[in-house]
C-alpha cells in the first residue's frame, strides 16, 4: 500500500470510530430525553397533587373556622376508678404469691 492508501484507511477507521461514538452519544441523549419527559410528567403530577392538597387544606381551615375548637379535658380519677385499680392490684399480688408458693 502506498502512503495515500494508508492515509485513506486510517481516515476510514477514524470515521467509523467517530460514527460509533456519535451513535453512543445519540442513544444517551435519547435516554436522557425520555427521562426528562418522565420527570416532567412526575413534576406535573406533583404540582397537581400540591394544588389539590392546598385546596383541601383551605377547606379544612374553613371548616375549623366554622366549628368550635374543643380542648381536651383532663380526666380526674374517681373513687370508682381507684377501687378498680386497687382490686386489680390485689388480684395481681395474690397471683404472684401463688406463683411464688408453687416454686
Amino acid at each position: 500500500m502506498d502512503e495515500a492508501a494508508t492515509k485513506i484507511q486510517e481516515l476510514t477507521e477514524a470515521l467509523a470510530s467517530a460514527q460509533t461514538e456519535v451513535d453512543k452519544w445519540r442513544t444517551g441523549a435519547e435516554i436522557y430525553e425520555a427521562q426528562v419527559g418522565d420527570l416532567q410528567g412526575a413534576l406535573q403530577e406533583m404540582a397537581a397533587e400540591l394544588d389539590r392538597l392546598a385546596l383541601e387544606n383551605q377547606q379544612l381551615k374553613g371548616q375549623l373556622g366554622d366549628a368550635p375548637i374543643l380542648q381536651p379535658q383532663a380526666s380526674v380519677p374517681t373513687d370508682e376508678d381507684a377501687q378498680i385499680i386497687q382490686a386489680a392490684l390485689i388480684s395481681r399480688i395474690k397471683e404472684l404469691e401463688r406463683a411464688l408458693a408453687q416454686r
